[in-house]
């Protein structure tokens, strides 16, 4: 155990899970087109990594385990609880227990990061490079994948899936490695917003702008608006935090700044405008009311297996029709169950609120804000990439601490 310790083993598992998360998304499903496979997603060998790290990671620091605070017991009772329900629902009705595993794993990595974190600020740093150069990687083979004329790559059940838009489809969007675009946008905000906290870890500026432009070329691949407005919120949120504000005096050359992000903006609106019903969030309003209405209250239990292949009649007048609320947390009451799907939103939420009490900054603050918009829009993440975003978002809030001990930082 010893030699585990002395060769930083919990290291190369976390990394290795992040090279399959961003390069190789191997797992195993009942399915294998594009939207039931993500749906359905099992065995993961990433997650598979992420679990070998937590163990590991408790077992080295088994003597020197922190205190249990209020905040943490609050958590792991909503955890226990969750599970408990997802058992239950999953025994009785749904019958499909993969999505409460991985989202466990999920909950818990945040948990042992926060917990737990690294004795060696340069290895934590060194794990930070390593997992925004596999980010810029794996977008330059989004990029190329692009061109070749594909949109999606599924690699699932031992096969590479891949999957170019149909010619007639109303519009040009890119998935790349991920179940749709919207969660393709989530996770290339969250991309753009670690890469934006760590920019001083590149070896130069031109080596950032140049990550920058790829991930920012890609987020406009997606087509997603929502995820492009996000990204407003990032850079301005990252300039706020430099600002002195006890100090502050306004500059001329603020008006320039302020003039180019307004210019932008107006752009994006205008585009946005163009091919959405902002009134009713693009349609969000009228299809969260009728599945909330139709589905969700009249099957308390969840769909379970049914989620994805059943049809949603949305105004009742047989249509317009769904195969999801496109809304994440909606999403796990309709498939999962109310009770789980609403101790679901809590467990998220409370890491919502415990990364922005930690970061306590403006560009964690506007992070999320993007982040939650997106997912409160679509189906905009599956369960085998909520453990990366968690491990984005904790590494966001942490992006101002000067030192990092042994209970503050990460590998």
């Amino acid at each position: 155990m010893n030699w585990i310790k002395e060769h930083e083993i919990d290291s190369w598992l976390l990394r290795g899970a992040v090279a399959l998360m961003l390069l190789f998304p191997a797992f195993y499903s009942p399915y294998t087109d594009v939207y039931q496979s993500a749906y359905y997603a099992g065995f993961s060998w990433a997650y598979f990594l992420v679990v070998l790290y937590m163990a590991v990671r408790v077992w080295n620091n088994r003597d020197r385990l922190p205190r249990i605070s209020i905040a943490a017991i609050v958590y792991f009772a909503g955890l226990l609880i969750y599970n408990l329900l997802s058992l239950y629902f999953n025994h009785k009705y749904l019958h499909w227990y993969w999505e409460q595993v991985n989202n466990t794993v999920a909950f818990l990595l945040l948990a042992v990061i926060a917990g737990l974190g690294e004795g060696s600020e340069e290895k934590r740093d060194g794990t930070i490079r390593f997992l925004m150069y596999c980010i810029i990687l794996s977008n330059i083979g989004s990029i190329i994948y692009y061109v070749m004329g594909y949109t999606k790559l599924l690699i699932c059940n031992n096969q590479f899936v891949l999957f170019e838009l149909p010619e007639n489809f109303y519009e040009t969007r890119h998935y790349w490695l991920y179940s749709h675009k919207s969660e393709y946008a989530v996770m290339l905000v969250a991309f753009i917003a670690l890469l934006v906290a760590y920019r001083k870890k590149f070896r130069s500026q031109l080596t950032f702008v140049a990550g920058e432009a790829v991930l920012l070329y890609c987020l406009y691949l997606t087509h997603s608006w929502t995820g492009i407005a996000g990204v407003f919120l990032i850079f301005a949120g990252y300039a706020a935090d430099q600002i002195e504000w006890k100090h502050f005096r306004f500059k001329a050359w603020y008006l320039a700044v302020l003039a180019v992000f307004g210019y932008a903006g107006w752009k994006v609106a205008g585009d946005v405008l163009a091919e959405r019903n902002i009134w009713n969030l693009g349609g969000r309003i009228p299809i969260w009311k009728g599945v909330w209405e139709s589905v969700i209250l009249r099957h308390p239990e969840g769909w379970g297996m049914r989620f994805g292949e059943s049809a949603i009649d949305v105004n009742g007048e047989g249509w317009w029709f769904v195969n999801n609320a496109h809304n994440v947390f909606f999403n796990q009451m309709l498939r999962f169950s109310i009770p789980v799907g609403t101790i679901f939103t809590l467990l998220f939420l409370g890491i919502v609120i415990y990364t922005l009490v930690k970061g306590r900054s403006f560009l964690v603050t506007g992070t999320w804000i993007a982040l939650l918009v997106l997912l409160d829009m679509d189906y905009a993440l599956m369960s085998t990439e909520m453990a990366l975003l968690f491990l984005i978002v904790w590494l966001i809030s942490m992006y101002r601490k000067p030192i990092y001990n042994r209970k503050k930082a990460i590998s």
